[in-house]
């Protein structure tokens, strides 16, 4: 469902003050997301023709990172349309913000109202929040909740209709037996909006303007609002302290966990896997138990991630493995490559097709080509590991003089011994060899072996002496 001109108001000024945070509440992330986020992608999956986000506290962090998801997301917006910051210089009450993106929402013909400390909402209830107002004036987001204690209770009229909205503090005993609570976001026509936003009066203990006053306008007209009951309150819920983030990421993670099984994903043990929303995977891929998997991370057909692995911002490709506790940024696995297990791999990594990294080996900006191996203990920085290479454990490229940064350069097939320095700059040519326990200082032309060992002394009987008391020899 479209709409011919739909825009969407996100409110996003609140203090957050339970949360106890310098960092405006909406900008707290679930799944690598903040909040605000995971808003703005449900409201620009609808194509509305404007975007308006509220803000207030934190008003200069919250327009930065506004800026950065629409950059992020510009192919997935209509075109020509860019989310648009407008301030609420004070907190007047959710009326009041709504007025304060009246010249955002102006020309359009339904306004749908949002809040962006609520994550979990979805397209589709979106649009089903507008079917349900039709040709009304308005419609209500309604939740069902087993215990509603501490909510704005919503009072149907005998049609079926929203008879009021009222405050837990302010019902009656009977009217707090309701379970039908009152989720805050509504979809109305613009021209109610207009004629209805300047009858609201702030009559109530805080000296706000409410929007759920307008329900009762609407009932002066003889219209009375439109519920859509969801029966999901998950759907409905609100952030307000970490507790509640915590929750809302765990029903997030499950819902995104769920769908990636659904698409052929296995999932060995789903309640502890955790996936960003913006990961893509391939069907037959498997993720072992406490996998962790975030950023633009993407995992290919037939790639395994085994236990406790945490990849961000990571390609693997095809028939990948990655063995347990394996800890990749920034980093590019190949084809059939295997990592792991207790591997980091660092920012700029480059494994091409069949290259093993093994355990307790560390890289960063190192690029090893097709068949290389590091099986073991091993540091690789800066370095360009030629095809076929064999890299002894206890490896280490000294790449760093303290000041700058320099390259070691592998050719083809060069086999370096256990226990070997190479000191960039370096470059040792196709099938070099260096036996264990070599400094490489120096170019080693290709075909050659290089070794630097002091010779061996033995001193026989020198431990029993070294153990005589003294006095006693």
């Amino acid at each position: 469902m479209s709409a011919t001109n739909l825009a969407v108001v996100i409110l996003a000024a609140g203090l957050g003050k339970r949360m106890y945070s310098q960092l405006p509440k909406v900008l707290h992330p679930l799944l690598g997301e903040p909040m605000l986020g995971h808003v703005l992608q449900a409201a620009a999956r609808l194509a509305p023709t404007r975007i308006a986000v509220v803000t207030g506290h934190g008003k200069e962090r919250v327009q930065s990172y506004v800026a950065q998801w629409t950059a992020r997301h510009r192919a997935e917006l209509p075109v020509g349309v860019e989310p648009a910051c407008v301030e609420q210089p004070h907190q007047g009450g959710t009326g009041h913000a709504v007025q304060c993106a009246e010249p955002i929402w102006t020309d359009s013909d339904e306004v749908l109202i949002l809040y962006g400390d609520t994550p979990l909402l979805t397209t589709s209830t979106l649009q089903l929040l507008r079917l349900a107002r039709g040709e009304g004036l308005l419609s209500l987001l309604v939740g069902v909740l087993p215990d509603p204690t501490g909510y704005g209770r919503v009072l149907l009229d005998g049609a079926g209709q929203i008879d009021q909205v009222v405050e837990h503090k302010d019902a009656s005993t009977e009217q707090q037996k309701t379970t039908l609570i009152n989720a805050g976001m509504m979809c109305a026509s613009r021209a109610f909006l207009a004629a209805a936003l300047p009858q609201l009066q702030p009559n109530n203990a805080q000296g706000e303007l409410y929007l759920t006053d307008l329900l009762a306008v609407a009932t002066k007209m003889g219209r009375s609002g439109v519920p859509h009951i969801l029966p999901d309150h998950r759907e409905t819920q609100g952030v307000n302290n970490r507790a509640e983030l915590a929750f809302a990421t765990e029903i997030l993670r499950d819902r995104v966990n769920r769908q990636w099984m659904l698409l052929g994903v296995t999932l060995h043990d789903p309640q502890s896997t955790r996936i960003e929303t913006s990961v893509v995977l391939q069907a037959d891929c498997t993720l072992g138990a406490s996998v962790e998997l975030r950023g633009k991370t993407t995992v290919a057909a037939g790639a395994v991630i085994d236990r406790g692995s945490v990849l961000t911002d990571v390609t693997v490709a095809a028939g990948a493995h990655v063995l347990p506790y394996t800890v990749a940024t920034e980093a590019q696995i190949g084809p059939d490559a295997h990592v792991g297990p207790f591997a980091h791999l660092r920012m700029g990594t480059v494994l091409e097709a069949k290259v093993k990294v093994g355990n307790f080996v560390e890289t960063k900006k190192a690029h090893l080509q097709a068949g290389a191996k590091a099986s073991h203990l091993s540091y690789l920085g800066d370095a360009e590991i030629g095809p076929d290479c064999n890299i002894g454990a206890g490896t280490i490229t000294c790449n760093y003089d303290g000041v700058n940064k320099f390259k070691t350069v592998l050719g083809r097939g060069v086999f370096i011994g256990s226990d070997t320095q190479l000191v960039a700059p370096v470059t040792l040519g196709d099938g070099a060899y260096v036996g264990a326990g070599t400094t490489v200082t120096c170019d080693v032309p290709a075909g050659a072996l290089v070794f630097t060992r002091a010779p061996t002394v033995i001193k026989e009987g020198w431990v029993a002496r070294k153990r005589t008391p003294k006095g006693q020899h």
